[in-house]
C-alpha cells in the first residue's frame, strides 16, 4: 500500500522545509514546556494528516515515560498513561533510542493497549525517540517519543521517519533543559550516570554545568525539610562567639582599637532595640522586655566607660570586653534572688553580640537583606525568636534532620528549608546568589540564567497552586462518601493566627507553648502566659484551641533551666517530666491555660506522656488548681478537655488505659517514629531510615485509634504526618478524625480529603498494617492519590504530583 504522506487529500504533503520551519517557531517563541509540546503535537497532526500526534517524556528515575501532551487519544490519558523503557511500541523506541514504524500495530508482538487513551481505534504508528546526542564512545540518551497514529492503515517509508525524526530533535533541547532539574534530583547513582552519559556534550546540558564568569552552578544536597522555592543572596548565621576561646588579633593602633570597640557597641545598640521591636511585633510587647537588659546595659554609662578604659590599658577589644564582663557577672553572682542572678547569662549574650559585631567590622560580613538565603550549621528553635524572619527567603543548615524542631518551625513560618545540606557551610560564599529547593532538597550555588529562570517559573507555578486552594478555604473537608475531618493548625506564635485565616484553619489542634519560653529565655510569668493565651482563644472563638504544656528538653533547651548535659536528651529529662519536677512553675501554666479558657474553646494536651500514674499526677494538679481558681472566684472551663499525646510506643500499647484517663488523644508522630525506629530525628546521619510509613508505626496508630473508639474519645494526628499528601489517606483510613499540621497545608489536605472515599481508603489501611516495608505502604498510598483524580486538576495536579514523587 503506498504512503498516504505522499498525497494530502488530492495534493502533496506540505514541503518538509515548512514544515521544520514551523516546528523550530514554536520552539523558539515558547520556553514553556506544556506550551510548546501542545503546540507541536496540534501542528504535526494537522500539517502531516494524522489522526494522532503524542509525545511521551521520560521521568526521573529514566526507567519510566509518561504521556505528556496529545491530540487525537482521549486529553483525559495526560499526565496519567505511564509505561517502561521497552513497554509497548514506544517502549521500545525509547530503550532502543530508535524510531519504530508498524503499519498494523495491533498485530506486533511488541504492541501494548493502554484503554484510558482509546487508542483502540487507530491502526499504524510511528514513533521517534527524543534523542540528546553524546561522544561517539558513550552513544545517546533517550528524553521522550514523539508519536503520531492514524485511524487508516499506512506504510511509512523512510523520508517519513525521517521528518518525524527531525522534529523530535528540534524539540530535544528545551525537553531536556526543561527536565533536568527533575532527572538531577533523582539518586546519587542516577545522577552519576546522568553525569557518565552526558558528559559534556549533552544538548542543553552542557551550558547548564560549564557556566562562564560568575555562574558556578555548584549543587549541594540535603534533605527538604520545609517545601517551597526560593532564590536570593546568601547571608551566614554564625554560632555565637566564645568569648574564651576566639582567636582575636587587635589593631596595632591603639586608637582604631577603641574606635572599632566603639563602633561595635553601637552597632550592637541598633541591632537589639530592632530584634526587640520585631519580637514585640510577633510574641508581644511583654516579651520583648527581655531585651530591655541587654540594651540597658549597652546604653550604661559606666559601661561604656569601663570599656573605654580596659581598650585603653589592654589594648585589645577582647581583653576589655572579657574584662568588664567578668566584673559585671560577679556583681550578678552575688545577688541572692535566683532570677536576677541568672540574669548574669544577658551579660555573656552582650558580649557576645559586641564581639560579634567587633568581628563583623573587621570582617566586612554580609548584612541581612530582604529575600536572603540563611545558612547555618544547625537550625535551632532559639533562632526563629531572635531572626527578622520576614527577610528570610529559605534556611539551610549543614545538619539536622526534616522533623527536627529547628525545621518544624521553618515550615510553620512557610520558610522553604534544607536541612543535612552537607558541605553548605565550607562551599557557599556570602553575598552569593543561591536557589534553595525545599521539595527536592537541592542547593544550587550561584545557578547559570537558564537554571534561574526555571526555578523562577516553578516559583510562578507554586503561587498559582497556593492561590487557587486558599480561594476555596470555605468548602468543607470530608470525603465524597460523606465522612468529616476537621482540618486544624500547628502554632506557636500570635503571629500565625493570621495563616490560620489565610488558609482555612477550623482550629488549633496544637499551640506549642515551649516557644514563648525559648523567646522569654526562661519561664514567662502567669499572667504573662494567660495574655497570650487568652489572646488566641478569643481570636479563634469559638474554633477550638489545644494548649499544649511546655515541651522542652531535646533540641529545645533554655539556658540556666537546671538541666544537666544527659548523653541522650531525647530519652532524658524533658516535656512533662520537667513540669511534673517544677510543681510550682507547672501550676502556674495550668493557672494560665484555665484562666484563658472561659470561652470554652480551650483544651489541654499533654506531651511525652507514658503512664498512667503521669496523667492521674497531671489530673490531680489540675484539680487542686481548678479548687484554687474557684476560691479566688477566677472564672474557668470546670469542663475543660484534658488530653493525652501519643508519641511514646508504651502510650501506644496501653492507649485503652490511658483514653479512661483523659478525654481526648493526640497522636505526635514526630517522637512516635523517633521512639519506635530508635532513630534520632534530628541527626542527618540516620535521617533515611527515619519514615513514619513504616508498618510498626502504622500499628501503633492503629492500636491508639481502636483505644480511643472503645473509650468513646476523639484521636487526632498532630505530628508533621498529618501534612505529607502522602499520608492523608493512610490516616483518614485508619480512623482520624482531626488532622493538625502547618497552617500552609491545609487547603491542599482538604482537596486530598475531599478526593477520598472511606470504603477505599479503610480498605489501604488494612493493606498497609499488613505491608512489610516503608516502599510498600508508601505505593499504597501513592496509588491511593494518583487514582483520587486530583493529578488531573488543571492549577494543582503538577503541584501535587511533584509533592507526591518528593514525599516517596
Amino acid at each position: 500500500m503506498g504512503s498516504r504522506w505522499s498525497t494530502h487529500q488530492g495534493g502533496t504533503i506540505p514541503d518538509r522545509s515548512t514544515l521544520l520551519a514551523d516546528v523550530a517557531g514554536i520552539v523558539s517563541r515558547s520556553h514553556d514546556l506544556n506550551e510548546t509540546l501542545d503546540n507541536v503535537v496540534d501542528l504535526v497532526a494537522k500539517r502531516l494528516d494524522a489522526d494522532v500526534c503524542s509525545v511521551y517524556l521520560t521521568e526521573p528515575d529514566l526507567k519510566h515515560l509518561l504521556l505528556r501532551a496529545t491530540i487525537g487519544l482521549d486529553r483525559n490519558s495526560v499526565g496519567r498513561v505511564r509505561l517502561s523503557f521497552g513497554e509497548g511500541l514506544v517502549g521500545v523506541a525509547a530503550q532502543r533510542g530508535e524510531s519504530v514504524a508498524v503499519m498494523d500495530a495491533k498485530s506486533h508482538p511488541d504492541y501494548r493497549y493502554f484503554p484510558e487513551t482509546g487508542e483502540e481505534r487507530f491502526a499504524s504508528l510511528m514513533a521517534a525517540p527524543l534523542i540528546v546526542s553524546t561522544p561517539t564512545s558513550l552513544g545517546h540518551f533517550s528524553i521522550g517519543v514523539l508519536v503520531v497514529q492514524t485511524r487508516e492503515p499506512r506504510e511509512f517509508r523512510s523520508r517519513d521517519v525521517e521528518l518525524l525524526e527531525t522534529c523530535a530533535r528540534l524539540i530535544a533541547p528545551l525537553v531536556m533543559n526543561s527536565q533536568l532539574l527533575a532527572l538531577m534530583s533523582g539518586t546519587e547513582e542516577v545522577r552519576a550516570w546522568i553525569v557518565s552519559q552526558l558528559g559534556s556534550a549533552g544538548v542543553g546540558f552542557a551550558a547548564a554545568k560549564q557556566p562562564a564568569r560568575a555562574e558556578r552552578n555548584v549543587e549541594v544536597r540535603g534533605i527538604p525539610a520545609s517545601r517551597g522555592i526560593a532564590i536570593g543572596p546568601v547571608h551566614f548565621l554564625d554560632d555565637p562567639v566564645d568569648l574564651e576561646s576566639i582567636h582575636y588579633v587587635p589593631n596595632l593602633d591603639p586608637k582604631q582599637e577603641r574606635h572599632d570597640l566603639l563602633d561595635a557597641l553601637a552597632e550592637a545598640r541598633r541591632e537589639l532595640h530592632e530584634v526587640r521591636d520585631e519580637v514585640g511585633d510577633r510574641f508581644g510587647p511583654d516579651f520583648a522586655a527581655v531585651f530591655n537588659t541587654h540594651i540597658q546595659i549597652l546604653e550604661d554609662k559606666g559601661f561604656v566607660a569601663r570599656l573605654e578604659d580596659s581598650v585603653g590599658r589592654t589594648g585589645s577589644g577582647l581583653l576589655a570586653i572579657r574584662e568588664v564582663l567578668a566584673a559585671y557577672q560577679e556583681t550578678f553572682a552575688r545577688i541572692e534572688n535566683p532570677f536576677f542572678r541568672e540574669r548574669g547569662i544577658d551579660v555573656v549574650d552582650v558580649g557576645q553580640r559586641v564581639m560579634a559585631k567587633l568581628l563583623g567590622v573587621r570582617t566586612h560580613n554580609v548584612p541581612l537583606t530582604e529575600g536572603a538565603i540563611v545558612i547555618a550549621s544547625q537550625l535551632l528553635p532559639a533562632h526563629f525568636a531572635l531572626l527578622e524572619t520576614e527577610k528570610i527567603a529559605a534556611l539551610a543548615s549543614e545538619h539536622g534532620g526534616p522533623t527536627s524542631h529547628g525545621a518544624i518551625f521553618a515550615r510553620a513560618l512557610e520558610i522553604p528549608s534544607v536541612t543535612g545540606a552537607t558541605g553548605i557551610l565550607e562551599t557557599a560564599r556570602p553575598g552569593e546568589e543561591a536557589i534553595v529547593d525545599g521539595y527536592t532538597g537541592l542547593i544550587y550555588l550561584s545557578p547559570d540564567q537558564e537554571l534561574r529562570r526555571e526555578y523562577e517559573r516553578a516559583k510562578r507555578r507554586d503561587l498559582i497552586a497556593v492561590e487557587h486552594l486558599d480561594a476555596l478555604a470555605e468548602r468543607p473537608a470530608e470525603t465524597r462518601d460523606g465522612t468529616r475531618v476537621a482540618l486544624t493548625a500547628n502554632v506557636g506564635l500570635m503571629s500565625d493566627l493570621r495563616l490560620c485565616e489565610r488558609h482555612g484553619a477550623e482550629g488549633i489542634g496544637l499551640f506549642r507553648t515551649e516557644l514563648i519560653a525559648l523567646a522569654h529565655r526562661g519561664f514567662p510569668s502567669e499572667d504573662e502566659q494567660e495574655q497570650l493565651y487568652d489572646g488566641v482563644a478569643e481570636a479563634m472563638a469559638p474554633r477550638p484551641v489545644t494548649i499544649r504544656t511546655l515541651d522542652l528538653g531535646g533540641d529545645k533547651v533554655i539556658p540556666d533551666l537546671g538541666a544537666v548535659a544527659e548523653a541522650n536528651p531525647q530519652l532524658g529529662w524533658r516535656s512533662i517530666r520537667i513540669s511534673l519536677s517544677d510543681e510550682e512553675g507547672f501550676r502556674a501554666q495550668l493557672r494560665a491555660i484555665l484562666r484563658a479558657s472561659s470561652r470554652r474553646n480551650v483544651r489541654l494536651l499533654i506531651p511525652m506522656v507514658s503512664a498512667v500514674e503521669e496523667i492521674r499526677r497531671v489530673r490531680a494538679l489540675v484539680d487542686e488548681t481548678k479548687e484554687e481558681l474557684t476560691r479566688r472566684g477566677a472564672c474557668f472551663d470546670p469542663d475543660l478537655p484534658i488530653g493525652v499525646m501519643i508519641e511514646i510506643p508504651s502510650a501506644a500499647l496501653i492507649s485503652e488505659s490511658l483514653a479512661r484517663e483523659c478525654d481526648f488523644f493526640s497522636i505526635g508522630t514526630n517522637d512516635l517514629t523517633q521512639y519506635t525506629l530508635a532513630v534520632d530525628r534530628g541527626n542527618e546521619r540516620v535521617a533515611h531510615l527515619y519514615s513514619p510509613f513504616h508498618p510498626a508505626v502504622l500499628t501503633l496508630i492503629d492500636r491508639t485509634v481502636r483505644g480511643a473508639r472503645r473509650a468513646g474519645i476523639p484521636v487526632s494526628v498532630c505530628g508533621e504526618m498529618a501534612s505529607n499528601p502522602l499520608a492523608v489517606p493512610l490516616l483518614v483510613g485508619l480512623g482520624i478524625g482531626e488532622l493538625s499540621g502547618v497552617a500552609s497545608a491545609v487547603p491542599v489536605v482538604k482537596e486530598i480529603v475531599r478526593a477520598l472515599e472511606m470504603g477505599k481508603v479503610a480498605d489501604d489501611a488494612r493493606r498497609a498494617l499488613d505491608a512489610a516495608s516503608v516502599a510498600e505502604v508508601e505505593a499504597i498510598a501513592a496509588e491511593r492519590l494518583r487514582s483520587s483524580g486530583l493529578l488531573d486538576h488543571p492549577d494543582i495536579g503538577g503541584w501535587l504530583e511533584r509533592a507526591i514523587e518528593h514525599a516517596l
